[in-house]
């Protein structure tokens, strides 16, 4: 009801294209799944050569945030859909895996580059880190009730997920 209402249609015609919820839920998480996948492709390669820099990373990590918050949904109520809807649950999952390979190959790739200075364990606990924070981000913004715009507030996000990696940027201290 709350979709059909957010979407400006009568419930009924929202489950008119939809047969009840798991196909609802099904087809929102095909495209989250499908936008970071477009998001991840190639996050590795970015950071070589004129792309190996902390920006190159924020950027992603951004974007990553944005989808997690058009998606906030699924992490508000991951323990209920778990419950009741183990394959997505499943996707999930996988997603967030794929997340983190991804960011732990754009984190080896600037450290390999000289950006990072940073070992393998820290690189895996950093990947494992940031993707966690891109999901609480996605649920803290909504409950913080800040009167700013979401975009703006998922930019303070990927800012402030990115302040674990810049203590790590060669040339800190």
């Amino acid at each position: 009801m709350d979709i059909a209402t957010a979407l400006g249609i009568s419930p009924g015609h929202l489950y008119y294209h939809f047969k009840g919820k798991p196909d609802l839920l099904s087809a929102l998480t095909e495209a989250y799944e499908h936008e970071v996948a477009l998001i991840l492709d190639g996050a590795a390669d970015a950071c070589r050569g004129d792309g190996a820099t902390l920006e190159t990373l924020w950027v992603r990590v951004h974007i990553l945030a944005e989808e997690a918050w058009d998606a906030r949904f699924l992490y508000r109520e991951a323990g209920a859909l778990a419950l009741k809807y183990p394959e997505i649950a499943h996707r999930i999952r996988r997603l967030a895996a794929a997340e983190r390979e991804a960011l732990r190959g754009m984190l080896r790739v600037l450290a390999e580059e000289g950006v990072l200075n940073a070992s393998g364990e820290v690189i895996d606990g950093l990947a494992r880190i940031i993707t966690t924070a891109i999901g609480f981000h996605a649920i803290q913004l909504e409950l913080e009730g800040d009167p700013g715009p979401p975009r703006d507030r998922v930019a303070r996000a990927a800012a402030q997920i990115m302040l674990m990696v810049a203590g790590f940027a060669r040339g800190s201290a």
